[in-house]
């Protein structure tokens, strides 16, 4: 039997590089958060995921008002099904 992850429910705050330099945006969604490293974990935020997240240079996500992640977007893939896949460096 092999175990499933959960998905979580989380507010991530990125800023999207413009131009006119940074805008802040944020998103409440489900995501699913797997250690890859001890300086670096995975994201896979369900869809539907914002069009400019794959953009993001840093990201905040906050799973309840005590626990937050945060790091620098290292890598970024849209999945077959919709869902985005992040790469997160501390």
């Amino acid at each position: 039997m092999t175990a499933t992850a959960t998905a979580i429910p989380a507010r991530l705050d990125y800023a999207h590089d413009t131009l006119f330099g940074p805008i802040p945006k944020s998103v409440d969604c489900d995501v699913i958060i797997t250690p890859i490293t001890p300086g670096a974990f995975q994201v896979q935020v369900l869809a539907p995921v914002p069009d400019d997240l794959h953009k993001a240079h840093s990201l905040v996500i906050t799973l309840s008002p005590e626990h937050r992640l945060s790091g620098s977007l290292a890598h970024a893939r849209r999945l077959d099904n919709g869902d985005m896949e992040l790469q997160i460096d501390l």
